[in-house]
């Protein structure tokens, strides 16, 4: 399996359309919209999202998987070539409002990166009304791999 393209050294519709093609993107219909050094931004259509909570916005727990996933993607801005994703150590959300724009995006931004865990800070919003809807912190572990000879 070819290794996952990466930012910035591969253009950012390359390392889009491989991220939608991960189950959750692709079930959910989730557009890779920015990635920068260290940041990165997904977005997701409401009408997409077939799992409900509260005052029918978004469920509680598809707010956290968008928070995880733009963590993910925005730690892979910060990897070099012999490191991969690791494990998810933790994920905290602060639910502060229910998510029930007709799109919502999920903002990450790397607070810390050592060599072997990073923490990313996530804001996730309704892009209506800009309100915020939760703030997720994430911990991730990062691997190193071995170069082929």
């Amino acid at each position: 399996m070819p290794p996952e393209p990466r930012w910035p050294a591969e253009p950012l519709e390359a390392v889009a359309a491989y991220w939608e093609r991960q189950p959750l993107y692709a079930m959910f219909g989730i557009a890779v919209e920015a990635i920068e050094e260290g940041y990165a931004r997904i977005g997701v259509d409401r009408d997409r999202v077939p799992l409900r909570g509260v005052r029918d916005s978004l469920n509680g727990g598809v707010v956290a998987s968008l928070g995880e996933a733009a963590a993910q993607l925005c730690l892979t801005s910060q990897l070099n070539p012999n490191e991969v994703l690791g494990v998810t150590h933790e994920v905290s959300v602060s639910y502060l409002t229910s998510a029930r724009g007709e799109h919502t995006v999920a903002e990450a931004r790397l607070l810390r990166r050592g060599g072997r865990v990073a923490v990313a800070d996530v804001e996730l919003r309704d892009t209506t009304d800009g309100a915020i809807n939760a703030k997720i912190r994430v911990s991730m572990g990062i691997e190193r791999v071995e170069a082929a000879p």
